[in-house]
This record gives C-alpha cells, structure tokens and sequence, in this order.
C-alpha cells in the first residue's frame, strides 16, 4: 500500500490502525513509520513542504498552528499538498470514530485536487456516527 495519507505526529497509532480495520489497505501511514520517522519533530513549514515534495496529505488535529501554517506556504507560492483536520467535537481518544470518519471522507475526496486544501472532518455530508 502506497500512502496517500499521513497522520501527525500528535495522531495516535491507533487510528491508523482503526482505519485499517475499517480497509485492510487503507492509504494512510503515522509520520514515524514513514521514510523510518525521519521528519519526526519538524516544525509545521519543514513537515509541510516534505509532504509536498511526496505529494502526501497530512491529517492530524493541530487546528492552531498547520493551518496557518499551509496558509502562510499558499500565499508564499510554495503550497502543500493539501490538510485535514478533525474538528473540535472530535475527540482526541476516539480513535474508531475518527477512522470511520476519515475513511468515509476519503472515499469521497481521494481523487480531488488537494494542492492547497484544508478540510475539516466532521465535514458536511459526512454523518459522525
């Protein structure tokens, strides 16, 4: 499986792992399993244009700093290759729910052109079961 998602590194394992119960070949990988946890603790802008470079969407739940962040990198003319962000009622520890929702978003959304985007899950037409 080829990653087209990675969770940050403040996203537990375990909703990797729940996405992957949900689909066995879920696209989804946790920063420090991918390339050996090398960008492990890189600021917001370095973490971002590397995903970039990959063409890997982060997913996570910093809704303080990364999007500012990709905002910033956008109107730099550097981009990103796209965030989503589980909303606030989301909570931290509830990793199946989060997996339901992210899966079923993503069925919707893999094939969108994600240069630039910032979505947030909860999102509209995604029921929070």
């Amino acid at each position: 499986m080829k990653p087209r998602l990675v969770a940050d590194e403040n996203t537990s394992h375990r909703m990797v792992t729940a996405c992957r119960q949900i689909e066995a070949d879920f696209p989804i990988a946790h920063i420090s399993d991918w390339r050996e946890g090398a960008c492990l603790s890189l600021k917001d802008p370095a973490l971002l244009m590397t995903l970039r470079e990959a063409g890997l969407v982060v997913v996570g739940f910093d809704r303080a700093s990364l999007p500012m962040h990709a905002g910033d990198l956008t109107r730099e003319g550097l981009g990103h290759a796209g965030v989503i962000l589980f909303r606030r009622s989301v909570p931290a520890v509830a990793y199946g729910k989060q997996a339901r929702l992210l899966v079923r978003f993503w069925h919707q959304a893999s094939d969108w052109d994600w240069s630039d985007r910032i979505e947030y899950l909860p999102s509209h037409g995604v029921e929070m079961r």
